[in-house]
């Protein structure tokens, strides 16, 4: 583990460089703001991703400065950086989020050549029907969801029921923030068919 005084400077530094990009960089560098109304229809403006970033960005380097101030010296180990343990963290991580990727990837697809149909009665293709719901969706939802459950409950190491509230919720506030508002937007993996 890091020291304290290690853990609070990357924490400063990563909360300076979200309060950046959010007050001088994306503001001088974005020809449009954060949303964009043009003939009745609303699209993501040039600065709609950056300004999230950033202010993702700054909100976790608030809270790992806020955690880390609050850190007890009694809670502090000795223990090397990267370790065994870790690399079998790491492999387990990156095989879960491969997983959830390809479900979120292939719900759509299969879910469609098992249930949909064209207009004329005939099997339609994923690329007619990823902007229609429930097809629009159900990757990005399963998939999500996924993610988010996995990985938390690999880091606490056990399942539970709050876990799975809260991956719910933050699926639905990502499909409230950038699906909702849009007309023209596709979420994940559906641009990609």
């Amino acid at each position: 583990m890091l020291g304290r005084r290690a853990e609070l400077m990357l924490g400063a530094v990563f909360l300076l460089l979200g309060l950046f990009v959010i007050v001088v960089w994306v503001p001088q560098d974005s020809e449009t703001w954060m949303i964009e109304t043009f003939r009745r229809q609303t699209t993501m403006g040039d600065a709609f991703l950056p300004m999230i970033a950033g202010a993702l960005v700054a909100i976790c380097a608030a809270i790992h400065l806020f955690m880390t101030l609050r850190r007890n010296e009694e809670q502090e180990t000795d223990g090397p950086v990267f370790d065994g343990a870790a690399l079998a963290f790491l492999v387990q991580l990156s095989g879960l989020t491969a997983l959830c990727l390809a479900v979120m990837y292939w719900a759509g697809p299969i879910a469609v050549q098992l249930f949909a149909s064209g207009e004329t009665g005939d099997a339609a293709t994923y690329r007619q029907m990823r902007g229609t719901y429930p097809y629009k969706l159900l990757g990005f939802v399963l998939g999500g969801f996924s993610l988010v459950f996995l990985t938390t409950s690999l880091i606490e190491g056990r399942f539970k029921v709050s876990r799975v509230i809260s991956s719910i919720l933050a699926v639905i506030v990502l499909i409230v923030i950038f699906d909702l508002p849009f007309d023209n937007i596709l979420l994940p993996p559906n641009g990609d068919w």
